[in-house]
């Protein structure tokens, strides 16, 4: 009888505390998931900023649905846009993704351009030249096939 007596009250406990933690999850993937418009507007925001400052004339227009994923691919590295077009011009868009090297985030911009193929890679930090310069060409060759594959 006393082992019933304990027992009960330690499972409730645990229960309240479970559910306590999986509440908090489910408010925390909502929240994550419905602020990804706001989060994409303020990246292309931070992004437009670094491109005036490095005197580039390119400029983000608008973020874009990320590529439908089939069954069995990789999820997504970073988040598409599109950029604003010249007169004349091809459809280019912008790939911002982050490149992780001796462990040192670099957050990067890829130039994609018609065909989905990778024209350039520019780093958005201010250690990003030094940082980029010394990653070595195959780890660059395997981001690169990686975005031009979810393009």
């Amino acid at each position: 009888m006393k082992d019933k007596e304990y027992l009960v009250p330690h499972l409730k406990d645990t229960f309240i505390f479970i559910a306590w933690i999986s509440g908090l999850l489910l408010i925390g993937g909502f929240s994550w998931f419905l602020t990804r418009p706001i989060r994409a507007n303020l990246l292309q925001d931070s992004i437009n900023r670094v491109l005036i400052r490095a005197g580039d004339s390119r400029r983000l227009e608008a973020p874009l649905a990320p590529p439908r994923r089939t069954v069995g691919s990789s999820p997504p590295i970073g988040h598409w846009f599109s950029l604003k077009v010249r007169e004349g011009a091809l459809q280019e868009r912008l790939f911002f993704f982050t490149l992780i090297a001796d462990g040192t985030f670099l957050p990067c911009a890829a130039f994609v351009n018609s065909e989905g193929k990778v024209k350039e890679i520019m780093p958005l930090s201010s250690q990003g030249e030094r940082a980029l310069s010394l990653i070595s060409p195959g780890i660059l060759k395997l981001y690169i096939r990686r975005i031009e594959g979810e393009s």
